[in-house]
């Protein structure tokens, strides 16, 4: 139990000294989803047009101005979180297997991971739901913030999944890019004309559109959004696979007491 506790501290705050260090995620995260909001809102068309709003079970006439606003900071945030969580997880690799091989759990190493996931989603999901809130007339800012939390957690997820199982970064960068390219472009109601087969089947499904029941009718979206939780579950699952898969040929190593505090000495000095 001591020794789950201990991984979990020192791997919770090398994540989040990850986070803070990675100074481009920040940026993007601080400065270009306002800069985003701002551009789309200057040049995305504006006109009243019937929009299938799902999680409310209405078509309602709704400014696409608007609509292309709520879209775009949806997309912008995902792709965001995606980025950061890959990052950190690939360049957390030499970590983890240090932290194994020292006799830390693996359980406690995944939980720190996990809780600096549910975090970071939870800080950006709140910040993109202000920035909304002042830009567009929000009619639940919770429940667009809850929204905006499941789009968040799940490409988070998605961000593990790929760092735990690709070797490289380009390749991540450039998953992550297609991914929420297709997503978020089939899934953007000022985009789409008609609703093709197979989309209630994408990640962002569910989160969109009761991002768009929060921030447009007085309709709660309830449960519909979890239909973006079932995508979050599966990448967390495969992340948690491919870590033990991982882990587990250098996981049995036994160490003495002395062996760990001695890894754990070692660990602190790496930069």
């Amino acid at each position: 139990m001591t020794s789950r506790l201990t991984g979990f501290g020192v791997m919770l705050g090398s994540m989040v000294v990850s986070h803070l260090r990675n100074r481009l995620a920040m940026a993007l995260a601080v400065f270009f989803l306002p800069l985003w909001l701002v551009l789309v809102r200057v040049s995305a068309y504006s006109s009243v047009l019937p929009f299938s709003v799902k999680a409310a079970g209405v078509r309602a006439l709704l400014n696409s101005n608007q609509v292309a606003q709520l879209a775009g900071m949806v997309n912008a945030v995902t792709t965001v979180i995606g980025f950061m969580m890959f990052m950190t997880t690939i360049k957390a690799r030499e970590m983890d297997r240090r932290l194994v091989l020292a006799g830390y759990s693996r359980w406690g190493l995944l939980g720190a991971r996990f809780t600096s996931l549910m975090a970071v989603a939870a800080v950006l999901s709140l910040y993109t739901a202000l920035l909304l809130y002042l830009s567009l007339p929000v009619r639940q800012f919770w429940w667009l913030a809850v929204s905006l939390l499941a789009a968040t957690v799940t490409y988070g997820a998605l961000g593990l999944m790929l760092g735990s199982l690709l070797r490289g970064e380009l390749e991540g960068f450039f998953v992550v890019i297609m991914v929420s390219l297709v997503d978020a472009g089939m899934q953007n109601p000022t985009v789409k004309v008609v609703d093709l087969p197979g989309l209630d089947a994408l990640p962002l499904h569910g989160a969109l559109q009761s991002a768009l029941a929060s921030a447009f009718t007085p309709v709660a979206p309830g449960g519909y959004m979890m239909r973006t939780l079932v995508w979050c579950a599966g990448t967390v699952a495969v992340a948690l696979a491919a870590f033990c898969l991982r882990a587990r040929s250098y996981g049995a190593v036994l160490w003495t007491p002395s062996d760990r505090e001695s890894a754990s000495a070692a660990l602190s000095s790496v930069p």
